[in-house]
């Protein structure tokens, strides 16, 4: 990379990074139509960048190359009680134009996550497009790992499941106790393995009461599963926030969940299928969700749905002890 100059990313960039942006979003869109968004224009992508790097959380580098820039890669700074201070490459964070090889994102890393770690974040999170190989060959052999996955369902290519022997209906502000018991559900099986995502009781609570007041939110729509006379199963939807890396006409499938005991046996297809019907008389084209790749049950049951993964959010811990054990440390040049 001799003939690459790399520097701290500043505003007088911006033009020059939503062009590599914009450019890249087009590739992305051959392979996923629904990028080609109402967000894709000049205006909304400047403001987007503008925005990021007037945080005052945003740190990054660019890449120049005969007196142009040709890529770059900008990390948010992020501090709180849980993850502590760590750093998360955006959607919108990192673009390399058209020929350059992975191996410039992978230095453009190099150079970033100095300064990063400066600033004493060795926790590092990127969000990685998919349709250009180059993104996820690069964090991949930065010994980044896959924690999250996005995708996209159109719903005019939703085929529904068989009908099973369950009652699906529109939650109500009456069921807030319901809603409450089943707040834990995702918490509860992605504590156990392969996940073994911590489960802190204030967050519980927290998500707890989350559920209680989505039952007030008029542009929430919870749909609750029954078996019984029980409810056993709930999917939560919300009109997407517009972005980068959201369709237009574009509903959020926010969290789902089944009761223990109830799995695999039509809950979740029961309530795949009203949520579609009722999305679709909506006016919606395309649901988005996430989910964690370690999740097996959502791992296998989203994309038999028909959702296309279009992002992975990818991450790397760096040893905390290189803070001392670097061979800066006069303690260290001594041996």
């Amino acid at each position: 990379m001799e003939d690459y100059l790399f520097r701290t990313i500043t505003d007088q960039d911006i033009s020059s990074m939503v062009d590599l942006l914009m450019r890249r979003q087009e590739h992305e869109s051959q392979l996923f139509p629904f990028l080609k968004n109402s967000f894709l224009q000049m205006e909304r992508i400047s403001g987007r960048l503008r925005e990021m790097l007037a945080s005052g959380s945003a740190l990054g580098v660019g890449a120049i190359q005969n007196g142009q820039l040709v890529g770059y890669l900008v990390g948010m700074i992020r501090i709180d009680t849980r993850s502590g201070r760590c750093v998360a490459i955006p959607y919108e964070g990192a673009a390399i134009s058209a020929g350059q090889p992975a191996e410039l994102i992978r230095h453009l890393y190099a150079e970033a996550s100095v300064l990063w770690l400066e600033r004493g974040c060795f926790t590092h999170s990127a969000y990685v497009p998919l349709a250009d190989s180059s993104y996820l060959d690069a964090f991949s052999r930065l010994s980044f790992g896959i924690e999250q996955v996005y995708a996209v369902l159109d719903l005019e290519e939703y085929r529904p499941f068989r009908n099973a022997n369950v009652e699906i209906r529109l939650a109500t502000k009456e069921d807030g106790d319901v809603m409450a018991r089943m707040s834990s559900i995702i918490s509860k099986y992605q504590n156990a393995a392969p996940a073994f995502i911590p489960v802190f009781p204030e967050v519980l609570a927290d998500i707890r009461e989350g559920f209680r007041r989505s039952l007030e939110d008029p542009d929430t729509v919870v749909l609750l599963a029954e078996k019984d006379g029980q409810a056993v199963g709930f999917h939560m939807y919300d009109t997407a926030s517009p972005g980068v890396m959201v369709p237009d006409h574009c509903v959020e499938l926010v969290v789902a969940g089944t009761l223990e005991g109830y799995r695999r046996c039509g809950v979740g297809q029961s309530l795949m299928n009203a949520g579609c019907r009722m999305m679709r008389e909506k006016g919606y084209r395309y649901i988005t969700t996430d989910w964690r790749i370690t999740n097996l049950a959502s791992s296998t049951f989203w994309p038999k749905c028909g959702f296309r993964p279009l992002a992975y959010r990818m991450a790397r811990v760096i040893d905390p002890n290189y803070a001392w054990a670097n061979v800066n440390n006069p303690c260290i040049q001594q041996f």
